[in-house]
């Protein structure tokens, strides 16, 4: 359901998230504050998606478009047992979400005159964490999906099995000690804690049991700066992502292709407007993966990477390359000031490393398998490096003052829902409740098969799927609404002040008015 107000709006991947940024900014809290209180509280009740152990992106709007970036770095030393997909290997690199929170808690007090207070922002998380949650549906299906990794990840137990070691179902109760304990500690302590006190003390003993190279050291050189956005011109208005190392320098740049196509007089929904967008995604990712990579370790000029490339619109180009799925949750909300943070954080794939660190009940991405295998390629694994990142939150403004903010989950799935949704918001003028409910597609593997095909939700015409056989798209459908093309979001701050925001109808998130 989508939901409407001047006060404020709120929306994110779990209803008791939605509920902990609501009561944030009916407080009298910042967009940013609404931001934590939310991302605290998912770590208590979506670990499997995101957690204070992984990586994050705030993207602001206070009258200027700003993005934080806060990924973590490799350590100095590689883990004993090499870089690996899950387990001790994928502890690799630091946690940058943290670091970003602190980074937008400075600007929401110090510029946005923030009244609340860090205990006040984690009360939510603490109480779920303590006091235990039912187990979401997502949860749930994802427990039975990994019940086979599940078997060599033991640290996995407290969030997937009940005490008699069965599997948890949804509606099962979870309650995390161990991250209720450390969420307390930042509570009283601050973020800096994590970084430099007692937390990172805990977490340095669960590296050195874990043998995954990192150290104290490593966690305290761990840095989220505010850095410039990317920018494109699309129609009558900019389009904005993030910089390198994030795969939004390449969403940019199918933008800013795509804006060189009529696409409006394609037709919504045509075989012509599908094919112009798999094309640009496809471009854009077989750069991305020639290119992509950390730019502070070398003299890449990344701005140059965005320049457009022509489409062609009568045949589709093969495609060989292996997908890239990954998961993470996108979360928004606009303040009674009309100010805007959206937050994508991250444990990389679905349960991160499977690692919780030590006695911290903190669990641990796996963003380190994002680095290349390849010793020679530019996201090679090096210390200090940070690896290509996934994450990619979008917005638009137009120069109308219209504001959109919006972006999807699921690695190579981002990109690629993201082009769905700026096309029908910004081409067709389509309501929030519209772009969010249109068919979409999906190139290349899901988390659920291994075909780097093209997958169409069923409710895509099936004359338009012929059209789009015939000009070499190797084609399969897939269930209409499908959760494949990732779970998405919208905020749209309208001209007169009024915000209005919703989740995708293919999870069970939701959003809040004030």
């Amino acid at each position: 359901m989508m939901a409407t107000g001047k006060h404020g709006v709120i929306t994110t991947v779990h209803p008791a998230a939605t509920e902990a940024g609501a009561a944030a900014l009916k407080d009298g809290g910042t967009a940013i504050d609404a931001m934590i209180a939310a991302s605290a509280t998912l770590a208590a009740v979506y670990p499997h998606m995101t957690g204070i152990g992984g990586d994050a992106l705030w993207m602001l709007n206070d009258g200027r478009i700003r993005t934080i970036m806060g990924y973590g770095q490799a350590g100095q030393i590689q883990p004993s047992g090499g870089i690996t997909q899950r387990g001790p290997g994928a502890v690799a690199t630091t946690a940058g979400a943290l670091a970003s929170w602190q980074t937008a808690l400075n600007i929401s007090v110090h510029e946005w005159q923030s009244s609340l207070a860090l205990p006040q922002l984690l009360e939510h998380s603490i109480h779920w964490a303590r006091t235990g949650s039912a187990i979401s549906e997502s949860q749930a299906f994802w427990i039975q999906q990994r019940k086979q990794l599940l078997t060599t990840l033991p640290d996995l137990a407290p969030i997937c099995r009940n005490s008699n070691g069965s599997l948890l179902d949804a509606g099962d109760r979870m309650v995390q000690t161990q991250l209720a304990n450390s969420l307390e500690q930042l509570a009283n302590k601050g973020i800096a804690d994590f970084y430099k006190g007692d937390i990172a003390r805990a977490l340095n003993t669960g590296f050195k049991q874990l043998e995954c190279g990192l150290t104290l050291a490593d966690l305290a050189a761990t840095r989220a700066p505010e850095v410039e956005p990317v920018r494109v011109r699309y129609r009558d208005g900019y389009f904005y992502n993030f910089p390198a190392p994030s795969q939004g320098l390449f969403t940019a740049k199918a933008m800013a292709s795509l804006n060189q196509y009529p696409i409006k007089a394609l037709g919504n929904g045509s075989a012509a407007y599908y094919h112009l967008m798999v094309e640009a995604i496809k471009k854009s990712l077989l750069q991305r993966n020639r290119e992509l990579r950390d730019p502070a370790r070398d003299n890449w000029d990344y701005l140059a990477a965005i320049e457009p490339f022509s489409i062609d619109q009568n045949q589709a180009m093969p495609w060989n390359e292996v997908g890239q799925p990954a998961d993470t949750i996108w979360m928004a909300a606009t303040d009674k000031e009309g100010r805007t943070a959206c937050l994508m954080q991250s444990l990389f794939h679905d349960f991160g490393s499977g690692c919780m660190i030590g006695d911290t009940g903190i669990l641990w991405s796996n963003r380190a398998a994002g680095f290349n295998q390849n010793p020679m390629h530019p996201n090679a694994w090096a210390p200090g490096r940070r690896p290509a990142n996934t994450l990619n939150p979008s917005c638009y403004l137009a120069d109308n003052g219209q504001q959109m903010f919006f972006r999807s989950q699921g690695g190579d799935c981002q990109p690629q829902t993201q082009l769905i949704l700026a096309t029908q918001l910004v081409d067709f003028q389509q309501s929030i409740e519209e772009a969010l409910n249109a068919p979409r597609f999906l190139l290349g593997r899901s988390f659920f098969d291994s075909t780097d095909n093209l997958k169409l939700e069923a409710n895509i015409d099936p004359s338009v799927k012929s059209q789009l056989a015939q000009l070499g798209h190797d084609i399969e459908t897939i269930p209409a609404l499908s959760p494949y093309t990732g779970l998405a979001g919208v905020v749209n701050v309208h001209k007169n002040g009024q915000a209005s925001a919703m989740h995708d109808p293919r999870g069970q998130g939701n959003a809040i008015a004030l």
